[in-house]
């Protein structure tokens, strides 16, 4: 207990300022109440001030874990999507023995939207079909679990954006699914990491979840040939069997159509939004199928990317992100909800790739604290030293009273070279002098 009391060393703790930093910044946000929004600032500030003079570990880690389970609950009930009511229709639908697929649903807003997505997501949401958002909040909690342990040991800059970005936030409790897709998605990628044909299957749960998923599975083929290809059909015929054998293809399809046809009716965060913003109604509807056409060739790209740039998992995660925006906001209608799918596995890495330098850097600033501290310390308990001038003098007055003893000799003993009888200088010339510097003053 008296070691857990024991305050940390004195230091800076450089890169918990860079993500507390971030942290501070995001968490400052109108959107949320002012009281919860300077509570959790004023506890990242005073944080930073810690990690400024101690070297922190797991405080931040803590700090930062409470600051996004207190935005979400306090954000909780804002209902911005019309998926969970879609999703807990289809749950009823099956449940009742019927087909969730093929239908237009009258609790989508706007009504007639179908429900698109796959079989898993009805397993995934039966454990709480009243209120699907409770397994939402569940995923999310995970999800900054395993950052945590992350940032705990050295890559917290992942932990600092997901536990408070506002969209990651309110992509928990509004109503969607993103959250769980993003949980799906960071398993199968981390997975593939180390074994990909593993990694492929649990990305067919994914896309059998959420068929957007399917974005990082050009460039895994890319990165693990055709084993990973038939892990990746293998699981999908299992996971799509309802599908395949007992509802039917063209049922599905339909209810793609449908919900395809709801997002005509509105352009958000896209490129027609901008379009929009820029020449009001000017949008084309056709930007929601040339989305398609573009994100194919993204893929395209990022398959050569992988494999002939890039074969690692690093590539794998960039070209599937790259293909996935342009899919979900290439078009007439995206949302701020996607950023939820990809947030994970970003956050899982961004450490990685952006931190590298960043962190160095942080830890160079760190040292250099140290240092100066060690410095300061020391020319306050060690005698200071001799001053190299000093030195000097005192190896000349040396060798000027090593020459006079030798010259004492010599004379005690009769040298000619020094003694008067023999000629010479006499001793009166040498003494005092050393050779090649003259007589030293003050000696």
């Amino acid at each position: 207990m008296i070691r857990l009391l024991r305050l940390p060393p004195r230091g800076r703790s450089g890169p918990w300022l860079i993500a507390l930093g971030i942290a501070l910044l995001l968490a400052i946000q109108p959107i949320w109440r002012d009281g919860v929004a300077v509570g959790i600032a004023g506890a990242i500030f005073l944080t930073m001030l810690a990690a400024a003079r101690w070297e922190l570990r797991w405080l931040p880690v803590l700090v930062l874990v409470a600051a996004g389970v207190i935005l979400r609950l306090a954000s909780w009930g804002v209902d911005a999507s019309d998926v969970d009511d879609v999703t807990r229709a289809a749950i009823l639908r099956f449940l009742g023995g019927l087909s969730p697929y093929g239908i237009g649903y009258m609790s989508s807003v706007p009504y007639g939207a179908g429900w698109p997505y796959g079989p898993v997501a009805i397993a995934w949401y039966l454990p709480s079909v009243n209120d699907p958002t409770i397994i939402e909040g569940i995923v999310s909690a995970v999800i900054l679990v395993a950052l945590a342990v992350r940032a705990g040991n050295g890559h917290p800059i992942g932990l600092a954006i997901y536990a408070v970005a506002p969209p990651l936030v309110l992509a928990t409790v509004d109503g969607s699914n993103d959250t769980s897709a993003g949980l799906l998605i960071l398993v199968a990628l981390v997975v593939a990491g180390h074994r990909p044909r593993l990694g492929a299957g649990l990305l067919a749960l994914a896309v059998a979840f959420k068929p957007y998923a399917a974005a990082w599975l050009p460039p895994l083929i890319a990165l693990g040939g055709l084993p990973v290809l038939v892990a990746f059909a293998a699981v999908s015929v299992v996971a799509w069997a309802p599908v395949l054998f007992a509802w039917g293809i063209p049922r599905y399809l339909r209810s793609l159509a449908l919900a395809e046809e709801a997002h005509l009716r509105a352009a958000y965060w896209s490129v027609a939004a901008i379009w929009d913003g820029l020449l009001p109604g000017g949008a084309p509807r056709f930007l929601e199928t040339l989305r398609y056409g573009f994100a194919g060739l993204t893929a395209a790209l990022g398959f050569r990317y992988v494999r002939l740039s890039r074969p690692t998992i690093d590539g794998v995660i960039l070209a599937g992100t790259a293909t996935f925006v342009v899919a979900q906001f290439g078009g007439y209608f995206g949302s701020y909800v996607y950023l939820g799918a990809i947030a994970p596995i970003l956050c899982w890495r961004v450490d990685d790739w952006f931190g590298r330098l960043v962190v160095a850097a942080a830890r160079g600033y760190q040292r250099v604290g140290r240092d100066r501290r060690r410095v300061r310390k020391a020319s306050v308990t060690a005698p200071v030293p001799a001053p190299v001038a000093g030195r000097a003098w005192a190896a000349a007055r040396s060798t000027n009273d090593g020459l006079d003893r030798a010259r004492a000799r010599a004379r005690s003993t009769g040298d000619p070279a020094h003694g008067r009888p023999g000629g010479g200088r006499s001793g009166r010339e040498h003494r005092g002098r050393a050779p090649g510097l003259g007589r030293l003053p003050g000696l």
